[in-house]
Parts: C-alpha cells; structure tokens; sequence
C-alpha cells in the first residue's frame, strides 16, 4: 500500500527523484504535493539554523513626527551622530514621514481611499524625508536605497556607504484591513522592523523624542513610569494607552527569527544612539520572550 506522507514516499522509493502513488508524479522534495495551509506546516518546515544575510549590520529607525519635523535643531546634531557612528559600525537608516504622513491619511482617508491605497501613498510621502537626509550625508556616502534594489544593501556597506531607505512596509495594496479604524497597522517602526528581520541585522535601533517607553505619554504625564526592559507578550497584555512605536511592531517581534529584541533612543541625545549601537542597555528594550 502506497503511503500518503512524504516521509512514507521517501522511504517508499529510496528517496528517488520522483514519486508517484496518488495519480500524480511529485519531486520527491519536503513539500511535494503538501498544502501550505495545513496546521502541522510550522513545525514541520522549523529549521535550527537560518543564514542571515548582514549578521553585522545595523539598522537605525529615524521619526519622522518626532525627530525630522523639529527640524535643524534635532536633525543636524543626530546626522553628525551618525557620521562619526559610521567609521565603527555598518548600518540601514530609515525614516518615516511624519506631520506629511497624517496629512497623506488625513486627506486619503476623507476621500475614502481603502487602506491599500493608503498604504501606497504612505510610502511615496516618506520618500522627501530620505531625500532631505541623502543631501545632508551625501559628502559622507549616504545613498537613497530604492526597494528595487535592496539586494544591492550588502555591495553599498562594503564599500563604506549609508544606504537610507523609506520605512513603510511595501504592503502597499496588498495591506490588510486594519482591525478597527482605517489607518494601515502596518506603519513606519513595522517596516524597519521587517527591514532589520529579512537583513538579519544584529540589533533595530528606534531613534524618538523620548528617552524610552513609560506607562503613559511623557508629554502629558509627568508622572508616567519609565520602563526599561519590558517582554513583547507582556506589553501586549498591559495594553498601554501610549506606545512611542507601532502596536503591530511588537506583535511582530514574538514572530522574529533574527531580531530579537528592539531598542528606543532619545534622538533629541545623540549620545543614546551611540551608546545603543555599543550594545550598551540605554533606553528601553523590548525583547521576545522565548
């Protein structure tokens, strides 16, 4: 009797380079002939071990609301951070599109523009941010990375350039409708999470106005609690009514497979990057709990 698993097959035919038994003939590969939707399909394709592509690369998350729209102020001091950063460490910066962003949603969104649509519009918005930044850094190697080209990243470090990408995720129509409201959950800090994760890039730098995360906006509440180490599940449960980075990001992270754990900076103290890039415990990390 002809065996329906693979495994069965395997055996079946001496691991042969076809396999025939259904009234098919399949490659005698892991997932012939399998449906990709099947419950047990996670632990059967989990693997101990998977190759990053740039295990030495970092990658720096800029606001844009909270660090672009304050202008020379905050920018210059944190590009002139990242200059001197770069004669020690290999990086990715990114930047959101901040105050032009919410007027893209705003406006979209009183026209009844559908989230994938918005999502498309997102990403062109935050494209005049990383042209400001490209000319700012350009006498320093700083080069706008077109998603086009993102395979080209590991050719732009080696030859000791800052490769500045657009962060929202390139979902674009394809993003899924969000669970309440009309604004993609699929924001900015997901995209440079998911930049970080598919580089497998040794850490994801998120560079804010605030020194961290705390138990309520800093901004209106003096009295808010600084957190400075906090597990992906159990920010989730305690459901904060502020978060300085996406909702979906941290949902994200318990899925991570390289980067596992997050860190949020003051960029208003360019020091605090620096200092993260080291490794050293500044800010707040939120880490996936195994």
């Amino acid at each position: 009797m002809t065996s329906k698993t693979w495994a069965g097959r395997q055996a079946e035919t001496g691991g042969a380079e076809f396999a025939v038994g259904d009234g098919r003939t399949h490659l005698n590969t892991g997932l012939m002939g399998a449906s990709l939707v099947r419950a047990d399909l996670a632990e059967q394709t989990d693997v101990e071990h998977e190759v990053a592509m740039l295990p030495d690369c970092a990658v720096l998350a800029i606001g844009g609301r909270s660090i672009m729209d304050r202008g020379a102020k905050a920018v210059l001091p944190l590009v002139d951070a990242i200059v001197k950063a770069r004669e020690d460490n290999a990086f990715v910066v990114g930047v959101s599109g901040g105050a032009r962003l919410r007027h893209v949603y705003h406006i979209g969104i009183d026209l009844g523009i559908p989230a994938g649509g918005l999502a498309q519009a997102a990403g062109a918005s935050e494209e005049q941010n990383v042209a400001m930044l490209q000319h700012l850094m350009a006498r320093h190697g700083a080069v706008m990375l077109k998603r086009d080209h993102f395979d080209d990243a590991a050719m732009y470090l080696k030859n000791g350039l800052i490769p500045l990408v657009i962060s929202v995720p390139p979902y674009h129509y394809w993003e899924p409708p969000p669970r309440a409201g009309r604004v993609p959950e699929n924001g900015s800090d997901v995209g440079m999470f998911l930049t970080a994760e598919a580089l497998g890039a040794r850490c994801c730098i998120f560079i804010k106005d605030t020194d961290g995360l705390y138990s309520d906006d800093p901004h209106t509440n003096p009295d808010a609690e600084f957190i400075p180490r906090i597990g992906a599940q159990e920010l989730i449960d305690r459901d904060l009514p502020s978060l300085p980075v996406d909702r979906m990001l941290v949902e994200t992270l318990r899925n991570a497979r390289f980067v596992r754990q997050i860190q949020l900076v003051n960029g208003l103290k360019p020091e605090q990057m620096i200092q993260a890039l080291a490794g050293e415990p500044v800010g707040t990390i939120i880490y996936r709990e195994d």
